[in-house]
């Protein structure tokens, strides 16, 4: 009888008070563990950010010439939904043979998946046959010339209805080439949240944000934050990335017609609310409420 009236009082339901005391700790939980789901809900997914899909670079002459390194530029904008892209790129080295041979090594920006990446690309066109192995040497030269190059590429994106003095938090991924040998040849690399073309300062008043401390070579991706507070209800927003090298970009590896290199890579993007601490207490109440609607009957 003794087993068994301990068995009965091990099965007894829990009281009134047991029941608020596990109640108030699941509420907590829940309201906890759902923290990061709400930051996580960006107000422009990765996928649509990084559209529409081109490229920009820019483009040799048409006269003979044996080495020329310039400081070309091209620009253009392309638009995709609620998203404007903006890409310029800088850098070009060509050598131009007999009307013949034409190779270019040169800048570029692309937008292209789910990622902006800036880079260096490699051309040769031949209208002819074969100038017994001149092709191979001037392919080197090209290849091989220093010459700098610059990046920038601003997405302006519209429809995000942004609510005056509330803190928002941007986040995405920079991963550098992982053909790059020297960190040391980047003059910058910089991220600027505009507003009408006009920087927003962040919560710690830098109007940009230098990522070349954040930065490092192997090809991993390093996640970067920049939160602020709108400074009005906002529908548009611009973001802006750049980056520029040192006159001795061709150290900065290797580059061949079939693989390009590319210098730095942007992908993973995501603007979304911080939640604020009162948010969290008004969601832990409101989970309460539900879960005492729902207690058994009698208890």
């Amino acid at each position: 009888m003794q087993n068994q009236s301990f068995s009965m009082n091990a099965i007894h339901p829990p009281t009134r008070a047991g029941f608020r005391s596990r109640l108030l700790s699941l509420a907590t939980l829940l309201a906890v563990s759902s923290a990061p789901l709400l930051q996580a809900q960006s107000l422009i997914s990765s996928s649509d950010f990084f559209n529409p899909d081109f490229t920009v670079a820019p483009v040799g002459g048409t006269s003979n010439v044996v080495v020329n390194v310039t400081g070309s530029s091209a620009s253009s904008s392309l638009g995709a939904g609620d998203v404007t892209w903006t890409h310029t790129a800088t850098g070009l080295v060509q050598t131009r043979t007999l009307g013949l041979v034409n190779i270019e090594a040169a800048s570029y920006a692309s937008t292209i998946g789910d990622s902006l990446v800036f880079g260096r690309s490699l051309d040769a066109t031949v209208l002819g046959t074969d100038l017994f192995g001149v092709i191979p040497t001037l392919t080197s030269d090209v290849a091989g010339a220093s010459a700098a190059g610059a990046w920038s590429s601003t997405a302006t994106v519209s429809n995000l209805n942004l609510s005056q003095g509330v803190l928002y938090s941007v986040t995405f991924d920079v991963t550098v080439g992982s053909d790059v040998l020297n960190l040391g040849l980047f003059e910058t690399a910089n991220f600027t949240l505009l507003n009408g073309g006009t920087p927003i300062e962040n919560v710690n008043s830098d109007l940009t944000l230098n990522l070349l401390g954040l930065l490092s070579l192997g090809g991993s991706p390093e996640p970067v934050e920049f939160q602020f507070y709108a400074p009005a209800g906002l529908g548009d927003l611009g973001f802006r990335f750049e980056t520029e090298t040192a006159a001795n970009a061709s150290l900065l590896g290797g580059l061949t017609d079939s693989d390009p290199q590319f210098i730095m890579e942007v992908s993973n993007f995501s603007i979304a609310p911080v939640p604020e601490p009162s948010s969290l207490i008004l969601a832990t109440l409101g989970v309460i409420a539900i879960l005492r609607r729902r207690r058994p009957c009698g208890v």
